[in-house]
C-alpha cells in the first residue's frame, strides 16, 4: 500500500505578468464595448449655418407650422453648433411640411365626455446642403404623440405645444443620425 502524504491544496499565486493581461484584456473589452458618447457635434463641420423657412402645413389645423418652425429653430439653436441665419448667407436649408395631426380620444367616461386624448404631428423633412444642391438629410413622417389629461386642465393647446417641441427634438436627431 501506498501512503498518500496530505498535500495541502493551496492556490498558486498568479503572477504579475498575468494579472497585467487580465487587466489589459479587460480594459480592450471595455473600450471596444463602449457606446462611443462624445462631447463633439454630430453634424458635418463644414456645415455650420442654416436657414429653416416657415414649415409647410399641409393639414387643416392652422397655425401649425408657424409654432412648429419656432420650436425648431430653439432646437436647433439649443442641441447643434450651428447658427440660424438668412437665406442668402445659409450653407444648408432645411425644408419642412407639417404632413397629418391626428387627435383619438384614449378614454372617455360613461357619459361620452373626453377624459383622456393624444395628438400626433406628422413632419415630413429635407435638409439641403445650399452649395452643392445635395440633400443631406431627408426624413418622412417625424411622428411624436402626445397624451393630455382634461381633468387636469390640460387641452389640444398644451398637447400641441408639447408635441411641436418633441417633433423639433426628433428633426434635430434625424439631422444628426446620417452623420
Amino acid at each position: 500500500m501506498k501512503k498518500y502524504s496530505n498535500v495541502s491544496s493551496r492556490r498558486r499565486r498568479p503572477n504579475l505578468t498575468t494579472v497585467l493581461s487580465y487587466i489589459v484584456l479587460s480594459l480592450l473589452f471595455i473600450s471596444l464595448g463602449s457606446c462611443g458618447y462624445s462631447s463633439k457635434s454630430l453634424l458635418r463641420s463644414n456645415v455650420r449655418s442654416i436657414y429653416v423657412p416657415i414649415f409647410d402645413n399641409n393639414t387643416f389645423r392652422r397655425g401649425y407650422e408657424f409654432d412648429l418652425t419656432k420650436a425648431v429653430r430653439d432646437q436647433i439653436l439649443l442641441r447643434t453648433r450651428l447658427s440660424i441665419v438668412d437665406k442668402d448667407e445659409a450653407d444648408s436649408i432645411l425644408f419642412g411640411k407639417i404632413s397629418s395631426v391626428n387627435e383619438n380620444a384614449i378614454i372617455e367616461d360613461t357619459k361620452d365626455n373626453l377624459v383622456e386624448s393624444r395628438v400626433s404631428i406628422g413632419v415630413d423633412i429635407r435638409w439641403v446642403d445650399k452649395r452643392t444642391g445635395r440633400t443631406i438629410v431627408e426624413r418622412k413622417n417625424i411622428k411624436k404623440p402626445t397624451e393630455f389629461i382634461v381633468r387636469r386642465n390640460e387641452t389640444l393647446s398644451s398637447a400641441s405645444n408639447e408635441a411641436f417641441v418633441r417633433v423639433a427634438q426628433s428633426i434635430v436627431e434625424a439631422m444628426e443620425e446620417d452623420w
